[in-house]
């Protein structure tokens, strides 16, 4: 019976130290559901130079190739530089690479884009500042006269290093963003995305409480705003501000 009641013993204080750890599915909560819309936003939004203004980039590159009587099958490549505008709220400054090469039809007409980017700077709000570089891979069509808008598919990736505001130091890291974007509108008129949709990852890992993930699809409404689900919660975003709402 001693034996026995030993045993029993030693298993109670296993269960009750057991018990005393944290959860291996609580390591990532530093970074919330929150945070990674916020991360999100500031991949997309205009005034931090995301995705909204490269597809105006492109927009704009698509326009010069046109005007300029690019040959079928050539490529072409250009390097900028952006940055925002002395105190501004939101600060970027981003070198970018493009490459654009014009494909034609049987008819030796201009029949698609496909750009290729790379890109490497910072931006800084009130919420985060991200220090990163990426890639982003679109194919452009709606090259026609008649037609009104350009429509865009590709993936558009980032990483780097991240630290979200006002927390410790604690609440910093490395992040990665991927966007998968099918069919975006953009007026040819005023290089706007008018709608379209996309999947998103967010994943990355933070000094001190771990690994995270979180994984969601995006809708373009117009007017500068989308709709994120991510990992079951809904926002809006303004594409020019990057501020988030949640639903």
């Amino acid at each position: 019976m001693k034996k026995i009641k030993f045993f029993m013993a030693c298993g109670l204080i296993v269960v009750a130290i057991s018990a005393c750890k944290k959860p291996t599915a609580l390591l990532s909560s530093n970074v919330s559901n929150a945070d990674a819309a916020t991360m999100l936003a500031g991949s997309l939004s205009a005034n931090s130079y995301g995705l909204t203004n490269i597809s105006t980039d492109i927009g704009m590159h698509v326009n010069t190739a046109m005007s300029s009587n690019q040959a079928c099958g050539s490529t072409v490549i250009d390097t900028v530089t952006r940055r925002s505008v002395p105190g501004a709220d939101v600060s970027y400054s981003y070198k970018l690479t493009y490459s654009r090469k014009l494909t034609c039809n049987t008819s030796s007409q201009p029949d698609n884009v496909s750009s290729n980017l790379a890109y490497s700077g910072f931006f800084s709000n009130s919420a985060l500042s991200i220090t990163n570089s990426g890639t982003a891979v679109f194919t452009v069509a709606g090259l026609t006269t008649n037609a009104t808008a350009y429509v865009l598919n590709g993936e558009y990736k980032s990483s780097g290093s991240f630290k979200l505001k006002p927390d410790t130091a604690a609440n910093n890291g490395s992040a990665s963003v991927d966007i998968v974007v099918k069919n975006i509108n953009v007026s040819k008129a005023t290089q706007v995305i008018n709608s379209g949709t996309a999947t998103v990852i967010v994943t990355g890992t933070t000094v001190k409480k771990g690994d995270f993930t979180y994984n969601g699809t995006l809708t373009f409404n117009g007017n500068f705003m989308a709709t994120l689900t991510l990992n079951g919660s809904n926002y809006t975003i303004n594409l020019a501000t990057g501020t988030v709402a949640k639903k």
